[in-house]
Formats: C-alpha cells, sequence, structure tokens
C-alpha cells in the first residue's frame, strides 16, 4: 500500500472566480464608459448641428446658436460635460458655392467616470447651415 496523497484543490473554484470577475467587471465598466461617450458624442454633434439650422435662420444672429446648442446639451447631459464645452459662432461663405453660411463649433472635452484612470476624451462637433434670407 502506498502512501500516496492526492493534491487537494479545496478553494480553487473561489480564486478562479475571484480572477475572472475582477476582469469582467473592468471589461464591463469599458463597455459602458463606451456608451456613455458615443452618447455624449451624439448629442454634441446633435446639438451642434440644430443650433447651426437655428441661428441660419432669416433675422438670427449667428450668435443665438451658441445658446441654443448649451440648452440643447444641457437637457441631453450633465451639467460638469455641458460647462467643459464651449461653443463658437461665425457667418461665412461656403467655399464651393459661394453662398452664405452659418457655423456653429462645439469642442471641449469630458472625464471618463467608470475607468480607474482620468482619461479626458474629446467632444467636437462643426456644422454649418446655409443662412436664409442672404445672397
Amino acid at each position: 500500500m502506498s502512501c500516496v496523497r492526492e493534491r487537494e484543490d479545496g478553494g480553487a473554484a473561489v480564486v478562479d472566480f475571484v480572477l475572472v470577475s475582477v476582469l469582467l467587471v473592468l471589461l464591463l465598466f469599458g463597455v459602458l464608459q463606451v456608451a456613455v461617450y458615443v452618447y455624449a458624442r451624439n448629442i454634441v454633434a446633435a446639438s451642434t448641428a440644430d443650433a447651426a439650422r437655428f441661428a441660419a435662420a432669416a433675422g438670427m444672429p449667428a450668435s443665438a446658436g451658441i445658446a441654443r446648442a448649451r440648452a440643447l446639451m444641457s437637457a441631453g447631459l450633465s451639467g460638469s460635460v455641458t460647462r467643459a464645452v464651449r461653443c463658437t459662432a461665425a457667418q461665412g461663405v461656403d467655399g464651393g458655392s459661394g453662398l452664405p453660411v452659418t457655423t456653429i463649433h462645439c469642442a471641449g472635452r469630458m472625464r471618463a467616470f467608470l475607468l480607474p484612470v482620468a482619461l479626458p476624451l474629446p467632444l467636437d462637433a462643426t456644422s454649418s447651415a446655409l443662412t436664409e434670407g442672404q445672397r
């Protein structure tokens, strides 16, 4: 009769679970952060496009688009992200057609809040619309 002892694996499943679950939680937070970033980027782009169309209406100053963009962004984003985004407005001429355009540009950064590292994520959108009532 030999005295061979079987290797004991008691507790190995718990250690494996902890190691894998930490990686899965980090992956989940990464996916959620990407989703929040894409959502914020789409809100900024849509707000900029709407503000350009609003400011291009006949009789509206280009600066009216800035207030419109900020109002739309504050309706869809948190206050800290909205405050971090700066918008500018300009009247210009389209290079290809020579028609007058109103351009709104919004740019800023949002902080990655679900990840353990503080990454600044850029938010940048520019939109132009043909200015009504001008030739």
